[in-house]
């Protein structure tokens, strides 16, 4: 099974930076750094043109955190750049989220 080193994040804005949204990565991720750079380029330009600014940033991370569940937190700089954070979600949280008490010992999906 491959390892997965990094990832991409395609973000296009606004001309004010104020209004950002997420474009697909061509690939889930990599297995090295350098692979994602090797194709950021790339990936930035099927941005469609219509977006007024896109960006792109490979990301490494930790291969054990790519099986976690974990939450992708960026931000556009005014200069910018792309500041990418990880966030582990609390597994607890997660299955608190999945169901509710219907009546006590009695569970429903909320999905």
């Amino acid at each position: 099974m491959e390892h997965i080193a990094a990832f991409m994040l395609l973000i296009a804005c606004s001309e004010d930076l104020q209004a950002c949204k997420e474009y697909p990565a061509p690939a889930i991720g990599y297995e090295t750094v350098e692979q994602c750079q090797a194709e950021l380029t790339p990936a930035i330009q099927t941005i469609p043109a219509s977006e007024e600014k896109s960006f792109g940033k490979c990301v490494e991370i930790d291969p054990a955190l790519f099986y976690e569940d974990a939450e992708i937190v960026w931000d556009v700089t005014q200069q910018g750049g792309i500041e990418v954070t990880l966030e582990v979600v609390n597994p607890h949280m997660a299955l608190q989220s999945l169901a509710s008490v219907d009546r006590p010992g009695t569970y429903k999906n909320v999905n």
